[in-house]
């Protein structure tokens, strides 16, 4: 009989962690009895894994949250408490769930549920670290968040940078990057087809940004960076979360109005300067994308201007299709975005920087061959299943080996 394995997601939103677990509860099929639990809403999700033939199980309120991390919520922060208060009100439901279900391991797909370990007392569990601590890790939050981990039996990190900072002695910790399906983002149509499907021209130099109005994504450096190539035939293509669809998802929440307002403040502020600098003919918004494949077709690089060290699902995505990926120099990526060699890395909020290499591929179509090239030789060999999760599947084995 196949072990059981209870997954947690912490969003209802399709983003790259929802992404990322369904990739991961596909793979884990193939070996074990797989539940998952996520919030019914927003329902992008759940109607995404639905649509997958997956059957998630829903639970109908937000899921509390430590969103300590890079980009996250400041501890003296509102938004931070918003988040992390109902913990006291949750451990009791996910003790019954635990108690219904009794799976043989429960896998959390977030840091900032690393609070339920306390709810996992007599149950073995893994904890899955999609985000790269903030500041100093002897912080007193990195420092609590480090304690709430260390009483999970397995820890995995997306990055080698990430285990090393936050230095965990008891838990077992392994890197397990992030994976894809190659066939699922393999180009299916030529760029013309795919530029025809998204309404935008194949005859500019498109450059493709995944985050939507997402502040901490870097779509204000993106917009200074156009600006500055405002003359040269260059096309910026958006996609993910508008504005208005942020706010949909924030409809339940009990202090929406102090929310939609903020997040009212920053489209305004995004769409006043697209207008004032006269640049609605150089930018394309083409939403939420779920056939991505399509989308990484239609462009001839991928930026990536985070403003806070993040973690970069479409920088590998883009590589099946040999597609270089321009972003952020930080030390979180290094591992996987090698600059000159698979893309390009230009200086934190600087626009003037990513224009810089923009341009630099946009004159130079065989460097620009060259690290796409490069890119897809990088994703086949540390973002494919087989890689993945061969360090994840043998730290589940040995969670699950272990005495209790």
């Amino acid at each position: 009989m196949k072990k059981r394995i209870l997954l947690i997601h912490h969003s209802g939103l399709l983003g790259g962690a929802g992404v990322s677990l369904y990739h991961t509860w596909i793979a884990l099929k193939e070996k074990f009895d797989v539940m998952c639990y996520i919030p019914s809403y927003p329902p992008d999700l759940l109607d995404f894994l639905t649509e997958k033939g997956l059957r998630p199980k829903t639970f109908p309120f937000r899921l509390a949250r430590l969103t300590y991390y890079s980009g996250g919520n400041h501890p003296l922060s509102l938004r931070f408490w918003y988040n992390a208060v109902p913990i006291v009100f949750q451990i009791a439901f996910w003790k019954r769930v635990i108690n219904a279900e009794r799976p043989d391991i429960v896998l959390v797909n977030s840091k900032v549920l690393c609070w339920m370990s306390v709810a996992f007392k007599g149950v073995k569990s893994i904890c899955f670290v999609r985000e790269t601590i903030p500041g100093s890790p002897k912080n007193l939050m990195n420092l609590i968040m480090k304690s709430l981990l260390e009483r999970f039996d397995g820890v995995a990190f997306l990055s080698e940078y990430d285990r090393q900072q936050t230095g965990l002695r008891r838990a077992r910790a392994v890197v397990s990057p992030d994976f894809l399906d190659i066939q699922e983002y393999s180009a299916k149509t030529t760029r013309q087809e795919a530029c025809r499907s998204l309404g935008i021209s194949s005859d500019t130099f498109n450059v493709l940004y995944v985050g939507g109005l997402n502040k901490l994504k870097g779509i204000e450096v993106l917009l200074r960076a156009t600006r500055i190539l405002k003359e040269e035939n260059i096309r910026v293509i958006i996609a993910g979360y508008s504005g208005d669809e942020i706010q949909e998802t924030l409809a339940h929440n009990i202090i929406k109005g102090f929310r939609n307002r903020r997040v009212k403040r920053f489209e305004k502020r995004i769409i006043s300067y697209i207008v004032e600098n006269e640049l609605q003919d150089k930018i394309s918004f083409v939403g939420i994308q779920k056939d991505m494949a399509r989308t990484y077709s239609a462009c001839d690089v991928l930026v990536f201007p985070m403003i806070n060290p993040h973690q970069a699902r479409p920088a590998f995505e883009v590589g099946i299709q040999r597609k270089p990926v321009i972003i952020t120099d930080f030390p979180n990526i290094m591992e996987y975005i090698k600059n000159g060699i698979n893309g390009l890395v230009f200086k934190p909020s600087d626009a003037k920087s990513l224009a810089e290499a923009i341009l630099m591929l946009k004159k130079d179509k065989g460097l620009m061959s060259q690290l796409g090239n490069n890119n897809y030789m990088h994703t086949v060999r540390y973002h494919t299943k087989q890689y993945a999760m061969n360090s994840l599947g043998n730290l589940i084995n040995i969670v699950l080996n272990e005495p209790q």
